[in-house]
């Protein structure tokens, strides 16, 4: 952190004590400690503490110190005095990086998206860094203030992590084995632009490309999928264009074109071309101990019978839980095979083969506890008006050389030989 809290001993011999505020200019006793300048136990002066700094720290004094001192008073029984020492008020004259990897500096200043020449704020300063850590490319960013012949600038030291890697995957039942290969990048040869491709034997070809340097703070991504069943193809090419609103939120657009191929051996070949337009919005919030993303996103697709697809997803992480709550729905005159949702397997309900189930509208939950080096899961549906579920158990293993997930889950009703087992390996580098 920017600023130092001199921690003292509080012993609290009564149940109350008064709060005298001393040396503060810039803000005054009531704007810092308010109307009522009593605590009632050291945890609150503590937060009253920690309000103040934030106070002081926002306002362009990131250097900014509180010391406690407590003081006996022939009038009250205890009296705590909270002296302020509100050292130089700070004007960030540039954002400065430090780094021992590879990343391009002029990438991470654009993307931190940093006002220099205002007053130090702290929580510019945290939101710089929340989207330098979006990428997934660093392990820790910590900042300093340099003061340079009277002028100050800010500091981040990028400790960069693996940024490419290799992922095998696989699962396998009974009666069905399936395996995919994919490669990411989260900072494409140090640029903290993002590539993935994704490979799934006989079913799928997918290319993913994001762009969140250049019109930094908003982003475009790009994508490009191949779907195959059997003789049927589709192919969908889409680009969207995402913008922060506040801190939180997050609102997007896109457009694309749907291509589906009718694979016929003894007809003749058909084809079909449609636009679609889409647009969503999402919500991402983090604490030390929990966080939540939740989005939703709607596209159209033009055509003779019209579709309308609704996704709503969300992440919830507390303590050591994991909750996804998901709904899809699409709504059309007439579906054709690419219209119905496919739910089953690795994404969604794991005891399940994969894409076992066609829906025009479907709920899910799926639930883990990460307390434990085995896990147990729990998968929820409701597809139409059906409700399944499945249960099992999962594993993940580091290591310096690769990272291992195997999870085994069973269907409902589902006897020791229904189990579907998949696996994942992951290599970084």
């Amino acid at each position: 952190m920017l600023y130092d809290i001199i921690v003292v001993t509080l012993l609290m011999t009564y149940d109350g004590m008064a709060v005298e505020v001393r040396g503060n200019v810039f803000f005054t006793d009531t704007y810092l400690a308010g109307n009522d300048l009593n605590a009632q136990d050291q945890a609150e002066v503590e937060r009253l503490i920690s309000r103040i700094l934030d106070t002081y720290n926002n306002a362009g004094f990131p250097f900014c110190k509180v010391s406690p001192t407590l003081l006996p008073d022939d009038r009250i029984p205890t009296k705590i005095v909270l002296s302020v020492d509100e050292g130089p008020r700070v004007i960030v004259e540039d954002l400065l990086f430090q780094t021992k990897g590879r990343t391009d500096i002029r990438a991470a200043k654009r993307l931190a998206h940093f006002q220099v020449g205002e007053y130090f704020s702290l929580r510019s300063v945290a939101s710089a860094k929340k989207r330098l850590n979006r990428t997934r490319a660093f392990l820790a960013i910590n900042d300093n203030i340099l003061d340079r012949d009277g002028k100050y600038y800010l500091l981040f030291t990028l400790n960069e992590k693996d940024s490419d890697f290799l992922t095998l995957s696989g699962s396998l039942s009974e009666s069905d084995f399936q395996f995919g290969a994919s490669f990411s990048s989260y900072s494409l040869l140090g640029t903290l632009r993002q590539l993935s491709f994704d490979f799934e034997y006989k079913r799928l070809f997918s290319l993913k490309f994001r762009e969140p340097v250049l019109i930094a703070p908003a982003r475009f991504d790009a994508d490009f999928t191949i779907l195959t069943y059997d003789s049927t193809r589709q192919i969908e090419g889409n680009a969207r264009f995402s913008a922060p609103i506040g801190e939180y939120f997050s609102a997007s657009v896109s457009s694309g074109i749907e291509i589906v191929t009718q694979l016929g051996e003894d007809t003749a070949t058909t084809q079909t071309s449609d636009n679609f337009l889409g647009t969503g919005l999402s919500f991402e919030y983090e604490t030390p101990t929990w966080r939540t993303f939740q989005s939703v996103y709607i596209d159209y697709l033009f055509r003779d019978a019209d579709r309308l697809r609704f996704k709503y997803d969300g992440e919830i992480e507390f303590w050591d839980f994991y909750l996804g709550i998901h709904y899809h729905r699409v709504h059309t005159d007439s579906f054709s095979f690419f219209d119905y949702l496919r739910i089953g397997g690795a994404r969604n309900m794991r005891g399940y083969l994969e894409d076992e189930f066609l829906a025009t509208r479907a709920t899910w939950f799926n639930l883990e506890y990460h307390r434990f080096f085995v896990f147990p899961l729990l998968d929820i549906a409701r597809i139409n008006n059906d409700i399944i579920f499945s249960y099992g158990f999962g594993i993940e293993a580091t290591s310096r050389f690769v990272d291992a997930s195997l999870i085994l889950a069973w269907p409902k009703g589902g006897n020791w030989e229904d189990g579907k087992l998949h696996l994942t390996l992951t290599k970084g580098f």
